[in-house]
């Protein structure tokens, strides 16, 4: 048994052609067979060796470009500006027709696809300009709030069929849910996940490939080939770097409820600052992972 290093990786094929001359037909074809594995198994190791840490590479780009995090901020704002002006749109309907929106039925179905869209289309702008930032970081640039936005709205169109595909998948995705049964309800779930996974990149390429949104969805399925494992692994790893950071928040909420209440908003500012960074992290890595995967070079 032996195990091939780096240097010996470029010389082993010379070496299993020398070792396949000195043995008969049987050993030859076994000590190949065996050689091929270990030449295999180097490679492996050597390319995971060599493959970047793109979470890390991602909270680097974010602790390097602060600016980044107000694209996170201008998403929340305009969820919540679509959220309180179909509040209170449907709150006046309600009470002039209040039958047609008993059970999300009626009129109700149109009124909340229309909040659906709107909020995914502000969510998903303002997602594509903080990817358009993330590229230029990760290229070298120093790039502005103003430079994400422009790019964006270059892509409005884009941008605004994406939204229009997300929330219809979205909604039919619920609304079967509520429908089936629990045993049906594991296909429908398999399906979001297995969507989700095949539509990871498409905010990155539609900004950073400059194509449509059907075209988009169409390259990030061919890039998950190279890219499943990370997409696998990241809400893991972005999950218990969150319930770190999240312990001095939870520590200030326990004293403030019990000694000292002013250290509760201390504790809600933390951990909207908390989400905050997360949410744009993730955009980053999103970025970083298409990067990756077409070969450009990662580093923060």
């Amino acid at each position: 048994d032996y195990k091939v290093t780096g240097v010996q990786t470029c010389a082993l094929p010379i070496y299993m052609c020398s070792r396949a001359c000195q043995m008969s037909p049987i050993s030859r074809a076994e000590a190949l067979y065996r050689d091929r594995q270990f030449y295999k198994a180097s490679i492996l190791e050597r390319e995971t060796f060599m493959r970047p840490d793109l979470i890390k590479a991602s909270f680097t780009v974010l602790r390097k470009h602060k600016q980044l995090i107000l694209f996170p901020m201008l998403s929340a704002i305009a969820a919540l500006l679509v959220t309180v002006t179909f509040a209170g749109f449907g709150g006046l309907l309600s009470v002039q027709a209040p039958s047609q929106f008993r059970h999300f039925g009626g009129a109700a179905y149109p009124f909340l696809f229309a909040w659906y869209f709107l909020s995914a289309f502000g969510v998903v702008f303002f997602n594509c300009a903080l990817a358009a930032c993330a590229q230029e970081c990760l290229s070298g640039g120093h790039p502005t709030v103003g430079f994400g936005v422009r790019r964006a709205t270059g892509h409005a169109g884009a941008i605004l069929l994406w939204a229009i595909v997300s929330s219809t998948v979205g909604i039919l995705l619920q609304t079967i849910e509520e429908l089936v049964p629990l045993a049906a309800r594991v296909a429908v779930w398999l399906f979001g996940i297995a969507w989700g996974m095949t539509t990871y990149l498409v905010v990155p390429v539609l900004i950073l490939e400059n194509r449509n949104a059907v075209e988009s969805m169409r390259r990030s399925s061919q890039l998950l080939r190279d890219t499943w494992g990370p997409q696998l692994t990241a809400p893991i790893r972005f999950g218990w770097r969150f319930l770190l950071f999240a312990i001095p928040c939870v520590i200030l909420g326990v004293i403030g409820a019990n000694y000292y209440p002013p250290l509760i908003a201390l504790a809600v500012v933390y951990m909207v600052a908390l989400v905050t960074a997360m949410s744009a992290a993730n955009v980053i890595f999103e970025v970083a992972l298409y990067r990756y995967a077409v070969g450009d070079s990662v580093s923060g």
